[in-house]
C-alpha cells in the first residue's frame, strides 16, 4: 500500500480508516491490544506495512509516527506514537520485535500489471 503523504495526522487516519485500517492498537504488558475488541496480540506476530512521520513546530517541537499495521487475525489498524521523553519502555521494545514489510519500489514497478 502506497501512503499518500499528510501534514495532518488526523487527515492520515480518516484516510487509512477508509483503507480498513480501522482499529487502533495500544502498548500493554502482554502485547499490542486492540483498543476496540480488547484483543492482545504478541508483538512478533504482528506486521508493520507502513509508517508517516509527523512534525509540529512553534513553542514546542512535537513529532508523532504513525505506523500501519496488520494484525494476525487478518484485521488492520494503526499504532500512534507521540514519541514522547517519558514514553513507555515497552512501546519501542515492541516496535523492534514486530515484522516489517519491505517492499521495494523499484520491484513493484518492473512487474507487469
Amino acid at each position: 500500500m502506497q501512503l499518500e503523504q499528510f501534514t495532518d495526522i488526523k487527515e492520515a487516519v480518516a484516510y487509512l480508516r477508509q483503507q480498513g485500517y480501522e482499529h487502533v492498537f495500544e502498548c500493554c504488558p502482554q502485547g499490542w491490544r486492540q483498543r476496540k475488541t480488547g484483543l492482545v496480540f504478541c508483538p512478533e506476530k504482528m506486521q508493520m506495512e507502513n509508517c508517516q512521520r509527523f512534525q509540529k513546530c512553534g513553542g514546542v517541537h512535537n513529532v508523532t509516527v504513525l505506523y500501519m499495521v496488520l494484525a494476525p487475525d487478518g484485521s488492520k489498524g494503526v499504532i500512534i506514537d507521540d514519541c514522547t521523553t517519558y514514553g513507555d519502555a515497552l512501546f519501542g521494545e515492541y516496535l523492534v520485535r514486530m515484522k516489517l514489510r519491505h517492499i521495494n519500489p523499484d520491484q513493484q514497478r518492473q512487474q507487469p500489471g
